[in-house]
């Protein structure tokens, strides 16, 4: 069985998980900044290392289940990352630890270094996002290859995905829920994977989506990068200040907003002018 790994960054600006798939046509990454932390410390430059995938997944769910303050470090005496919690009260204290292997790994090339402008982008709610994808879900069965296409119209304003694969679907999305929206021509059209797709839009680390909200940017050729903005205090309250609503960015509170965010490439164009 393939072993896919991710590249683990920690600096002074903040602790950052970049993975990317085996084809290099889909890149994600998580950024924490050292405010979303009880406590962060760490000296002496970047430090970069490489952990089985499906190893950190794994560890971080088991810990995240008991809903008490996991404690990260790095290095210890054998180059491991050290997982550390502590479960109940004086006289009942029950330690749990995990140490996971690392290894050297270079920092991964960035797609976003191939970005070109212009650029187009819409501001949305990540439930509306997640909804959308498993809507068209059922038109990729049968299919590896299925297709989503992405339109962005500048007059009368218009976004939609369509899917065609088993079935067609095509959803537009309501102009009203969209917090901000610009197209850099009078028209933007490319097709991306649907399993990458779904990767990015379904996979919001919150059940229902709530308190996440998303920016959609596509370049010049087609390469898409959607960045999930997530309130790490409506997680913890379930009250979050932006809920279903579309948002401004500068609603957003940088501060306490985790970031995922994910590059993709857009399907090669055909012959006959279709990706």
């Amino acid at each position: 069985m393939l072993v896919q790994y991710c590249t683990v960054l920690m600096g002074p600006e903040g602790l950052s998980v970049r993975w990317e798939i085996d084809s290099k046509t889909l890149q994600s990454s998580i950024f924490l900044r050292p405010e979303m932390f009880s406590e962060y410390q760490c000296s002496g430059g970047v430090r970069v290392f490489g952990l089985q995938f499906n190893h950190l997944m794994d560890t971080l769910q088991v810990f995240a289940s008991s809903g008490h303050e996991l404690v990260l470090k790095y290095p210890n005496a054998n180059m491991q990352l050290e997982c550390q919690m502590n479960e109940g009260g004086e006289g009942s204290v029950v330690n749990m630890y995990a140490q996971l292997d690392s290894q050297e790994m270079p920092i991964p090339k960035d797609l976003s270094d191939y970005w070109q402008d212009p650029s187009s982008y819409f501001l949305i709610p990540g439930s509306l996002l997640k909804e959308t994808i498993e809507d068209l879900e059922w038109t990729a069965i049968g299919s590896n290859n299925s297709t989503v296409e992405v339109l962005m119209q500048r007059q009368p304003r218009r976004l939609s995905f369509t899917a065609q694969a088993a079935g067609s679907l095509q959803i537009d999305f309501p102009v009203g829920d969209l917090g901000g929206f610009s197209c850099a021509e009078a028209e933007v059209r490319f097709s991306y994977k649907y399993k990458n797709l779904r990767t990015a839009l379904s996979n919001i680390p919150q059940k229902d989506a709530t308190g996440v909200n998303s920016k959609v940017s596509i370049d010049a050729q087609g390469l898409m990068k959607i960045t999930h903005m997530v309130n790490l205090q409506h997680i913890m309250d379930q009250e979050g200040f932006l809920g279903q609503a579309a948002y401004t960015e500068s609603q957003v509170d940088i501060s306490r907003t985790g970031i995922v965010s994910f590059m993709m490439v857009a399907e090669e164009e055909g012959a006959d002018g279709t990706h």
